[in-house]
């Protein structure tokens, strides 16, 4: 599979997350909402660069140690 191939390919899956997010929103289906939300951001996140994934996860749990050190 070329790059170009799994752009197109990336684009569609996006495509059709979103379609069924903003289906189930309009539906109320919060459940449903969510979880093509989800999907959606981890298509996305699947075509990021390991190393700004993981200088994000680094960054969330620095905040998350602050936030449970006592006060």
């Amino acid at each position: 599979m070329g790059a170009r191939t799994g752009n197109n390919l990336r684009a569609v899956r996006l495509e059709e997350a979103s379609r069924r997010a903003r289906e189930a929103e309009a539906n109320a289906d919060d459940a449903a909402a969510i979880a093509a939300w989800r999907d959606y951001r981890l298509i996305r996140d699947a075509s990021r660069p390991a190393e700004d994934l993981l200088a994000e996860g680094i960054a969330l749990s620095r905040t998350a140690e602050r936030l449970i050190e006592p006060r």
